[in-house]
């Protein structure tokens, strides 16, 4: 009985189960296209020399949240629910106790200082990314109401794009490659092609971002300390590129 009870709890991320395809080839193929031509629509706006003039954010920003929350429900609709998982099956990490959530916001504060120490190393041997800086300044708030929008983007893309990378796509890599090391490497760099726009510099710097993504993912089996992470960086980017910006530092 006890035997019988065990095999049928949920396995985490990273047991030999992890290696089940959770869609069709055809579905990942399609995404990942989908994925490509989104980055190439968005270099070819926000990665070029000539600047970007009325930009309106706050519709940008809505776009943006829209766009993200459809692929996950791609992800779910024609590629989870088909194959009989649910969404919590690639989140992993479930709550049972009330100190957990906190336990992850410390993982997550931790993992964010391993971030930092990785961007500045990046930047001291690769130099300042102009691209990157550019687009950034584009694109982040210049507004009170753009800054609160801008939070909301922020939450959005942790939460979706982690689903997205390191739930669903690693998950299929691990199903089609076997390898663990090469499944995070292929989603990373999927992760840094789809940050285009920030130059060659951004597409190495974000794909190294989302390795070590794909690593928290699997030595915690669950996606929530890296969404967490995800939606604090990208906040606390925007926001800072804003001051800086108001006070001409940057």
């Amino acid at each position: 009985m006890d035997s019988e009870m065990t095999s049928a709890a949920p396995a985490p991320l990273s047991e030999p189960v992890a290696h089940e395809r959770v869609a069709p080839v055809w579905h990942t193929v399609v995404l990942l296209v989908f994925l490509v031509g989104v980055a190439a629509l968005d270099a070819r706006r926000y990665g070029g020399v000539a600047p970007v003039l009325h930009l309106n954010r706050i519709r940008l920003y809505s776009l943006s949240v829209l766009l993200e929350f459809l692929m996950v429900g791609y992800v779910w609709l024609l590629g989870l629910r088909p194959a009989g998982k649910k969404l919590r099956d690639i989140i992993g990490g479930r709550w049972t106790h009330w100190w957990e959530p906190f336990r992850d916001v410390g993982i997550a504060f931790l993992f964010w200082m391993v971030v930092i120490a990785m961007l500045a190393s990046l930047q001291t041997s690769m130099g300042v990314n102009e691209d990157a800086i550019r687009a950034v300044k584009l694109l982040a708030p210049q507004s009170l109401k753009e800054s609160i929008a801008w939070v909301g983007v922020a939450c959005s893309a942790g939460f979706c794009e982690e689903i997205i990378f390191r739930g669903y796509l690693q998950r299929q890599f691990l199903a089609f490659t076997g390898n663990t090391g090469v499944a995070i490497a292929l989603q990373a760099i999927v992760f840094g092609i789809a940050h285009t726009y920030q130059g060659w510099k951004g597409i190495v710097t974000i794909a190294i971002y989302g390795a070590l993504f794909g690593i928290l993912a699997v030595m915690r089996k669950s996606l929530r300390p890296g969404m967490m992470q995800h939606a604090f960086q990208d906040s606390f980017s925007g926001l800072i590129v804003r001051v800086l910006s108001k006070y001409h530092y940057i």
